[in-house]
């Protein structure tokens, strides 16, 4: 009787799971600048709460790659740049503090940047910086880390993620654990931009790592969690050391609230089918959505899949399976051509999900329940300009505008006498809707006009900065 009802409720697993699966869409693949394609290795995502997809690519597992931060706003089909750390002699340099881009999360109007420093200028130490750009804005940037401010940063930091409350939780590969920092202005138990004291964590359930190949990688916290709260759970994603030295998965840690980290207690999170059991590749990039599902990358060759799972104690239940055309256990050709998913974000409504791919140098859209033509990724769009925001402005705005057809495309800012002041778009697009940011901090009070060319189409408008 109980191999029965143990069978019924393997078969209703199935079930559920293959239907699940079907209650998300491929939509379209989105595109990084065409003249980054050779530079540009996407790594971790996250989403903003303005519904803005920030991307970091990294040179950790392709030295040719660039350290930049890309930004894809709602509607766009292509990223764009918002700043390239090798451009701006910030990256692997003596001077610079970015050897390598590890991770990133938002908290309202700031995103936050964890990476390695430069291993030339700090051997033998291996040590680590956070980057913060308050209102998204690359003038306003503050610098944490070794030798700069802060302290906690003797260590290599990888994925991150925010609570609420402000606490950075980074996986470090000091005691293969990680390591909470305080970014939050209201509360004195460490100084701001500081580790949170003890410095030694329990270690992840793996055990030590050996020589800096398998480590914590990525960090998800619940969204809104009480993190004074020792019951509630984050989620770690740690690679292993081989394909047969199976060190790595997914932990679960609990016990310990986020200004007393020193109590918590990791415990590997096992599923049934196995998928949560990772080998060698990384990040292995994950994330949890407002309903509590944990979602999961899976990065190499054999587990080219994004999952959510829910998660019971340490046990994972399959809920969802993004149709992929390389997925190994229900490959869609209707689904998207990712060959390395190594992360995933999902909007706050649950209803739109992204995945960006590495080496496939590209990311992919999913949304929840049939695909209409309501998407607006799929709509004939119209030809047109739309007035920026906020106008008047001072010193940056937003130019938004959206094209009918693949076409050759300029975007132009002129002054009031026709002399051209700045040039934002000049290269072939396709067809789709696009955000561009304008920065006037060079330019004095006045109009300016800002003008679209489309083949032989030409739109114009007006906009006022006032310093």
């Amino acid at each position: 009787m109980k191999r029965i009802i143990y069978l019924i409720s393997i078969l209703f697993i199935t079930s559920f799971n293959v239907l699940s699966q079907n209650d998300w869409q491929y939509v379209n693949q989105l595109y990084f600048p065409p003249a980054d394609s050779d530079i540009v290795r996407p790594y971790l995502c996250t989403l903003a709460d303005d519904g803005t997809l920030w991307v970091i690519s990294t040179r950790i597992q392709d030295p040719s790659a660039h350290n930049a931060i890309y930004f894809l706003p709602p509607g766009d089909t292509l990223f764009q740049k918002f700043i390239d750390y090798n451009n701006n002699g910030d990256s692997d340099s003596l001077l610079g503090n970015i050897g390598a881009l590890r991770g990133l999360t938002t908290l309202g109007n700031t995103l936050y940047i964890s990476a390695t420093q430069p291993y030339p200028k700090t051997q033998p130490n291996t040590v680590s910086a956070m980057y913060l750009y308050p209102n998204f804005d690359t003038l306003q940037v503050i610098k944490f880390g070794h030798q700069l401010q802060g302290s906690g940063y003797g260590s290599y930091n990888h994925g991150i993620d925010i609570s609420s409350d402000s606490i950075i939780f980074a996986g470090i590969s000091f005691g293969t654990t990680f390591r909470c920092y305080n970014f939050s202005y209201g509360w004195n138990g460490a100084a701001y931009g500081s580790y949170i004291p003890p410095p030694a964590y329990t270690i992840e359930p793996g055990g030590p790592q050996t020589g800096g190949i398998d480590l914590i990688r990525d960090v998800a916290l619940l969204p809104g969690g009480d993190y004074d709260d020792s019951l509630t759970v984050f989620y770690t994603s740690r690679n292993s050391y081989s394909n047969t030295q199976l060190t790595g998965g997914i932990a679960v840690w609990l016990n310990g609230t986020q200004k007393n980290p020193v109590n918590y207690e990791g415990f590997r999170v096992t599923d049934f089918d196995g998928f949560l059991t990772f080998i060698n590749p990384y990040p292995y990039g994950i994330t949890v959505d407002n309903d509590g599902y944990l979602w999961v990358a899976g990065v190499d060759t054999t587990r080219r899949w994004v999952k959510a799972f829910e998660v019971q104690g340490i046990n994972a239940i399959e809920i969802y399976d993004l149709p992929s055309k390389f997925s190994e256990d229900f490959p869609d050709p209707n689904g998207a051509p990712m060959p390395s998913p190594s992360d995933v974000a999902v909007s706050e409504d649950g209803k739109t999900a992204y995945v960006v791919d590495q080496w496939g140098r590209s990311a992919f859209k999913f949304v929840k329940g049939p695909v209409g033509v309501e998407d607006e990724n799929l709509m004939n769009y119209d030809f047109e300009l739309f007035q920026n925001y906020p106008n008047p402005f001072n010193p940056s705005t937003l130019i938004r505008f959206t094209l009918a057809e693949n076409s050759q495309v300029k975007l132009v800012i002129t002054d009031i006498l026709g002399n051209e002041v700045a040039t934002l778009v000049n290269e072939f697009l396709p067809e789709g809707k696009y955000t561009r940011s304008f920065d006037g901090k060079d330019l004095t009070s006045g109009v300016y006009f800002y003008t679209l060319t489309s083949g032989q189409k030409q739109l114009s408008r007006k906009m006022l900065l006032i310093k």
